[in-house]
């Protein structure tokens, strides 16, 4: 039985590094003891001297030196311990608190606003009675008042991070405590003067742009502290990371006009919403009762009142009689709702209360009546529903105010990504100026604790050697073509390397809706037909063309019906179906994909209608490139030969792995899909994918999952090569530093062991990890028409871990904006290439992209598998019609068949499997499978061996 992953097991994985600091990923390790040989992961073999040097700027700031007086750290605690992280910082800064310190007061304080602080001033243990109520003229309150006691626990060993930064010793808990000193120290000066948000500083000068009446884009400076190998340049090893950040949030303004202005956004129902349609719209809605009559009807929240859910949990103030001024803040529970204030809600007239008069006596208040006779306010949108807080306070929405600063934490929709893709798009001259104003307005060299602990940070921008890897050129079947540093070629005249296996007698075109006519497909089959037998590909036969005009949205029997008349044409097994769509509407594209792919196993291309028009050669040469792929094809190959015919990178019999965790949307109860791409070829251009849930949110592949995946692919890798691979490079996307261990720790032992007990083979692995979730950017000398780095561009030294294995490459050209370098952290390194023969291979099979005529930005393996999960994304276990738009639900034919099941724990169907019983099961429901209502075991078997994801 293989052995399930369960992600709230640690492993060695620590729970107490503080997760806003940027640490090396040995310091979410526990247990690490000894000198420099106790490092868990992988360290640098050397640097590259291969290839040709370059000057970058980076924005990495450079710590000079630090001659740290003798810093105490403290222990902060409150008893009884309170609920929430606010109560600690208000305790520190009650008057009282402050008087007590300073009568040990020899310089500033730093206090991390929950647990720990520093100075230097040797404080000895202190008990102290603090009352929060005290300093806002409310004493007295039982929980209010509190004993905060704080208590020295050592020194701040600056020798040990030295120690660490030489390699000298391993990490440990006193490294840690500098780092998380320096990390506060650095934010302490500006965060006095700026709304400090993680790690991000904005204040009410910062540029600002509207996305919509409700959201608005605001410009912030991202600053954090980073160890790195600054000793090689002669700084300290340590260096401050700048960018810009742009972030979104909600509007400042009154609470009832922040909520008017989102359903007019929200919908186009309620576009023209003034305030008495808005209180219409949120009225209770009436569910009748059933028809058996065993369930009486009852009033429920109406669509407008449940969009109203975006606005929980954020923070306001009031601002009625003797609160203008008041700075505290509330933050929203919910918006009251009961069925038993009937067809009008919780309104301040529905709501009542009583309160103890100050003669004994109870009087019985509503809240609209309570408001005139305490504040003598008179609600004027007293029929909108309560704002209930998480301290159990109630207020009308029109006496609330929302303030800037309020994060916005939902996805944005089409219209507000545009109009925030305006307004943070920079090329790389403006964001450089943009990084340096930044700087300055940080002012280190006046930061008064900065200077208080010796701690001297330049302010000029580091220039640092690079390296420039050298492109390939690229093979098509008859041509060679060289990019040169432009990053970019021309699919004009030249044919594929590899055309499609089987050449094209049975396929077809599908409209969807009456969107197109048919003089217009058969003009695009014509412009595509000559693109393809252009390239190379093979055809045999015009395809069948089927103009469906269903407007029910009943896409499981419009693939069935394109299926079966495509096969029965034809008289043989459809080969691909193309889709002709109105837009790009997901859920559409998304149903399409579905049912094909698991009732049938066919390979499919969406077309778009208003491409399908202009039928231009470009978008038809594109569309032949995703097809030629999903046909068993391939676009083109790096042009250079290896010895006697060999692999062009590879000395050895070599895959590659590349591996992606998606996560779903938890309002959904979607699970993780874990997606797994392995090359077949020796030169890793062609690859196959395996998609599989993985329980969730679960980010490192389970085992049972990795067995599942990876053997039947290993087996498909011998049957096309006749071996079995010597080298495994194994390309990891998205986990954190702190998740590196587990990466160790489950992933990698576990395709060691699948190789082991399946094949009997034990082959050379390294593991790399691939991140493009940082904040370091390139500015170079020369760079291209943009200002942005040449693909090839390598960087080692500076940015980089002074002693891991880890290097930044910037691989593609970016079309606006500014190049994002992805950091590739090696891991485990048992191959033993050379870096430059490394660095040079990670490089040049990103020109290997099967459907780009440009180098992309992240290596292939691991684009592969972000796309590969996507897709699977398309197979889970649930009825298709989740997915569906409420507009549209009621025109969709219920479902049936195989859509109608979802599987159980047993594996079993069960139709009436709720979420709840679903997440108690052992495993999570696994994906539906290729073909399996109806697809042929050729058909399926060819199917899952091409890059169907494509």
């Amino acid at each position: 039985m293989v052995q399930e992953y369960d992600d709230k097991d640690p492993l060695a994985v620590r729970n107490d590094v503080p997760r806003r600091v940027d640490l090396p990923p040995e310091a979410y390790v526990s247990g690490i003891v000894g000198g420099p040989d106790c490092h868990p992961f992988e360290l640098r073999p050397g640097f590259n001297t291969t290839h040709a040097p370059i000057k970058l700027g980076v924005n990495q700031y450079r710590v000079n030196a630090v001659k740290l007086p003798t810093v105490y750290q403290y222990d902060v605690s409150i008893h009884p311990e309170p609920k929430g992280a606010i109560v600690y910082k208000k305790a520190w800064e009650t008057t009282k608190a402050k008087t007590k310190l300073k009568q040990y007061q020899k310089g500033p304080w730093i206090y991390d606003q929950r647990k720990i602080a520093w100075s230097v001033n040797d404080v000895p243990e202190i008990k102290l009675q603090v009352d929060l109520g005290e300093d806002e003229g409310r004493p007295g309150r039982p929980n209010q008042v509190m004993m905060l006691i704080i208590k020295k626990t050592g020194k701040i060993n600056l020798e040990a991070l030295n120690a660490y930064l030489d390699n000298k010793m391993g990490w440990d808990n006193t490294v840690l405590e500098c780092m998380s000193f320096f990390d506060h120290v650095i934010r302490q000066g500006p965060s006095e003067n700026w709304r400090l948000i993680k790690r991000v500083l904005f204040n009410n000068s910062s540029e600002t742009e509207r996305l919509n009446n409700w959201t608005e884009a605001i410009k912030g400076i991202y600053s954090a502290i980073r160890i790195n190998s600054s000793k090689l340049s002669g700084g300290f090893g340590l260096g401050i990371n700048v960018d810009v950040s742009n972030q979104t949030f909600f509007v400042g303004q009154d609470f009832h006009q922040l909520a008017k202005n989102m359903l007019t956004c929200l919908d186009k129902k309620w576009e023209t919403l003034d305030y008495p349609k808005m209180i219409q719209a949120l009225y209770p809605v009436k569910v009748p009762p059933s028809q058996d009559g065993k369930k009486p009807g009852f009033w429920a929240p109406s669509d407008a009142f449940v969009a109203l859910r975006r606005l929980y949990s954020i923070k306001f103030r009031v601002t009625h009689r003797g609160k203008e001024n008041d700075p505290k803040e509330y933050k929203v529970l919910r918006f009251m709702f009961d069925p038993k204030y009937g067809q009008d809600g919780a309104t301040a007239k529905a709501v009542k209360f009583s309160k103890k008069m100050p003669d004994g006596t109870t009087k019985e208040y509503d809240v609209f009546s309570y408001y005139i006779e305490s504040y003598r306010k008179r609600l004027t949108y007293w029929q909108l529903p309560l704002i209930e807080t998480v301290r159990g306070g109630c207020f009308p929405m029109e006496v609330c105010v929302i303030d800037r600063f309020n994060p916005y934490p939902f996805k944005l929709d089409p219209q507000q990504t545009q109009e925030m893709i305006k307004f943070a798009v920079q090329r790389p001259p403006q964001r450089k100026q943009e990084i340096i104003t930044m700087v300055q307005n940080l002012n280190w060299a006046s930061d008064r604790y900065l200077n208080h602990f010796g701690i001297q940070v330049n302010p000029n921008m580091p220039m640092v050697e690079a390296r420039l890897i050298p492109n390939p050129t690229i093979q098509f079947a008859q041509r060679v073509v060289d990019p040169k540093m432009m990053g970019r070629w021309d699919l004009r005249g030249q044919k594929f390397v590899k055309p499609n296996a089987e050449p094209l007698r049975s396929w077809a075109f599908v409209t969807i809706g009456k969107y197109v006519d048919r003089a217009t497909v058969d003009n695009f089959i014509k412009a595509f037909k000559a693109a393809y037998v252009g390239h190379g590909g093979r055809i045999e036969r015009d395809p069948l063309v089927l103009m469906t005009e269903n407007t029910n949205y009943d896409h499981d029997t419009i693939v069935t019906n394109a299926y079966n008349s495509t096969g029965q044409a034809n008289k043989k097994t459809p080969q691909i179906i193309f889709f002709i769509l109105r837009d790009k509407t997901s859920w559409v594209y998304d149903r399409l994909k579905k049912n094909a792919d698991v009732r049938y196993a066919i390979p499919t291309q969406m077309l778009q209608v208003q491409h399908v028009r202009k039928a231009a050669p470009q978008y038809c040469s594109n569309v032949c490139m995703k097809v030629n792929a999903k046909l068993g094809g391939q676009t083109s190959s790096i042009a250079t030969k290896g010895p006697k015919g060999g692999s062009v990178f590879f000395k050895v019999p070599t895959m590659m792995i590349g591996v992606d965790v998606s996560h779903g949307n938890t309002a959904q109860d979607q699970a993780s899909i874990a997606g797994i791409t392995v090359s077949m070829d020796k030169d890793a251009a062609v690859y196959c994918a395996g998609v599989q849930t993985n329980g969730w949110r679960v980010e490192i592949v389970q085992p049972a999952v990795m067995f599942q995946i990876v053997g039947p692919l290993i087996g498909e890798w011998k049957r096309r090569n006749k071996t079995l691979p010597q080298h495994v490079f194994y390309l990891r996307d998205g986990v954190s530093e702190g998740q590196y261990a587990h990466v160790m720790e489950w992933e990698y032992k576990e395709l060691l062991r699948v190789f082991q007990a399946e094949y009997n083979h034990t082959p050379k692995i390294t593991i790399i990890i691939c991140t493009k979730r940082h904040h370091i950017r390139f500015f170079p000398e020369k760079g291209d028409k943009n200002g942005n780095p040449m693909p090839g561009t390598l960087l080692e030294r500076e940015v980089t871990h002074p002693f891991h294995y880890d290097f930044y490459l910037s691989s593609h050209v970016a079309i606006q904006g500014t190049a994002r370098p992805v950091h590739y952290n090696v891991l485990l390194d048992q191959c033993k290439l050379k870096p430059a023969e490394l660095q040079q291979i990670l490089y040049h099979q990103c020109y290997q992209y099967c459907r780009s005529t440009t180098p992309v930005s992240l290596h292939p393996a691991v684009y592969y598998a972000h796309l590969a999960c996507a897709r699977g994304r398309h197979h889970e276990g649930r009825p298709t019609s989740d997915q569906v738009p409420k507009e549209v639900k009621h025109l969709i034919l219920p479902p049936r068949g195989l859509f109608a099941k979802r599987i159980g724990k047993d594996g079993k169907t069960a139709n009436s499997l709720t979420s709840t019983q679903v997440k108690k099961a052992e495993q999570c429901p696994p994906l539906w499978t290729f073909g399996q209502c109806g697809g042929r075991p050729d058909a399926i078997e060819v199917f899952k061996n091409t890059m169907w994801w494509v």
